[in-house]
């Protein structure tokens, strides 16, 4: 229970309503035995009565006390079952925020219908159990011991006959909980499995349909679907087997009543209302009982849940912000790459080495180089998406791991290779680079210098057209271009251009690269780019060989200095006359 205990802290964070919550446990289960007492009495006074008089009585006293109960019980579920939606609220964005905080490494290790499912069911789990089921127990721990004094009092002897059902019941569940706890782990396991299939497939279903594999998808979720099965009914078994002990001592507990109370009646040792009495408060004993079997089942899930979210919660983001962070006054956007290093985990070379580059305030830097060779990872250490082994990497002359985050960030735009969208209208995606809404012609300002003024005058609702999921509904040029207006909205002063541009025509790209360099005088631009017209213009361009620098200068001193440069340009030159006759 240690590790379920911490996830109750939670819970003691709304300690007024829990507290009230959980007072109004012992006096509904109070106020119940009170009733059954009551009219067990009044059934011994009845035999011997000779008037009435004393029912009608009893009659407002019993209602009124059902009344109270009845009060009591929903305001007891009312206020613990509340603060468990309160804590489930919280815990899903602590979760969540915990997310958006973990490096790239976490995420590119992790799988989606995973996480998810984390998020989901397994906080759903934690809930139910230190929620509901903590309110069964403690309704349990008082209704329990009541009735059980109540009738020791009547027969101690017949008490203890009617405890051992009870007893083999308490037993058998504790001997099954070890494969409740088995199977409910890998059906956990499994169902996220299935989630992230099923995620994968639909996000990629453009490229499933195009190769004609649907069958194979189908296929791998078969496999897992009846790896989850076998699990489900390994589960299903242990469960089975733990309401047929349940049900089983329930009925059997009434067994000892009959034969024990029964003669006891009619030996006139046991009044009637005195076995009414045992009959009614086993009905009420054996449902916090039965309470207390349902959490014996969820106990494993719930356990099984906090390890994972555990898990989850206990991550340690790679990137973060300093201790003692430097406030710089407003930034220019010089950049300076000094003796920079990267190497990814496991790696056997750096993917980079020896990088020494500098970028004055409004100037284009150009980086190109073979697939492979480092541009993305150059490109990434300038907004800390990871930080580089050796060397530094400065900010208007700030080492950027000095600067806290959501200011490092704010003073960029970065536009990566993976032109993402958001399943929202086209507004929306443009203006989520934003800290503040934007106004239509803000907006439009913005489309209109990405070069995508045309095509949103086309759609049929505008900037309020719906974009599909990951920006489905838009050409690979479109979405790039979105993502560049999108970058455009937080006014940055460093944009960096992943090889964004790739998708879009040779005209198209000449005009977006000249509506940048207008709309943004002053902003620092760094470009990365396989096609070497992007950045024919740069101030300076580098070239990257396996991680390192092996040449820079001009577009037209490359083409005198570089060999990799000067073949690449003509090979590309070569195939847009090729297109264009």
């Amino acid at each position: 229970m240690a590790r379920l205990w911490k996830f109750f802290g939670r819970f003691l964070r709304h300690k007024r309503p829990l507290f009230l919550g959980f007072l109004t446990i012992p006096i509904a289960a109070l106020l119940d035995v009170r009733i059954t007492v009551m009219i067990g009495e009044a059934l011994d006074r009845m035999r011997g009565a000779s008037d009435t008089e004393f029912l009608e009585g009893l009659f407002w006293m019993v209602l009124l006390i059902a009344l109270v109960r009845g009060v009591f019980r929903f305001l007891q579920r009312w206020w613990l079952v509340c603060v468990s939606r309160y804590v489930e609220v919280d815990l899903k964005q602590d979760l969540f925020d915990q997310l958006t905080r973990l490096s790239f490494s976490f995420h590119d290790k992790s799988l989606s219908g995973d996480i998810a499912s984390r998020l989901t069911s397994d906080v759903e789990n934690i809930r139910m159990f230190l929620g509901p089921g903590l309110m069964y127990v403690a309704g349990a721990l008082v209704m329990v011991p009541a009735a059980l004094f109540t009738l020791i009092g009547l027969s101690p002897w017949l008490t203890l006959s009617m405890l051992l059902p009870m007893l083999a019941m308490g037993l058998g569940i504790q001997l099954l909980t070890p494969r409740l706890h088995r199977h409910s782990t890998a059906v956990q396991e499994k169902q996220a499995e299935i989630s992230h299939i099923a995620q994968e497939s639909f996000g990629g279903i453009r490229v499933v349909k195009g190769y004609g594999l649907e069958e194979s998808r189908a296929r791998r979720l078969e496999r897992v679907s009846a790896e989850n099965l076998g699990h489900q009914l390994g589960f299903a078994r242990a469960r089975g087997l733990s309401h047929a002990i349940t049900e089983t001592s329930h009925a059997l507990t009434f067994l000892p009543i009959l034969l024990v109370g029964g003669l006891a009646l009619i030996d006139r040792t046991l009044e009637v209302g005195a076995l009414f009495q045992f009959i009614d408060l086993t009905f009420k004993v054996f449902w916090p009982v039965i309470a207390l079997g349902w959490m014996a089942g969820l106990y494993p899930r719930a356990l099984s849940s906090a390890r994972r979210i555990d898990e989850l919660l206990g991550e340690q983001p790679e990137i973060r912000d300093p201790e003692q962070p430097t406030a710089p006054p407003r930034i220019q956007g010089a950049l300076r790459f000094e003796q920079v290093e990267f190497r990814y985990p496991a790696a056997a070379a750096p993917a980079l080495a020896d990088i020494d580059i500098s970028v004055a305030p409004g100037a284009m830097l150009g980086v190109v180089g073979p697939t492979g060779a480092g541009k993305s990872t150059l490109l990434g250490l300038i907004g800390r998406l990871h930080d580089p082994t050796a060397g530094a990497v400065k900010l208007d002359g700030f080492d950027v791991r000095r600067l806290e985050l959501a200011t490092l960030r704010r003073a960029l735009g970065y536009v990566p290779q993976d032109s993402f969208l958001f399943s929202e209208t086209y507004r929306d995606n443009v203006q989520f680079g934003s800290p503040e809404p934007l106004t239509d012609a803000s907006v439009h300002e913005l489309v209109a210098t990405a070069g995508m003024a045309q095509e949103v005058a086309r759609f049929p609702a505008g900037l309020d057209q719906l974009i599909g999921e990951r920006g489905v509904t838009l050409s690979g040029g479109q979405r790039q271009r979105t993502c560049i207006a999108r970058a455009l909205a937080r006014e940055p002063r460093v944009l960096v251009l992943d090889d964004c541009l790739s998708a879009v025509d040779t005209e198209t790209e000449a005009r977006l690269l000249e509506n940048l360099r207008r709309a943004g005088s002053g902003r620092t631009l760094v470009v990365a780019a396989h096609r070497l017209s992007t950045v024919k213009h740069a101030d300076e361009i580098v070239v990257i060989e396996r991680g390192r620098i092996s040449a820079r200068g001009t577009h037209a001193q490359l083409l005198r200095s570089s060999d990799w440069y000067r073949e690449t340009w003509r090979i590309q030159q070569a195939r847009e006359e090729l297109l264009a006759s």
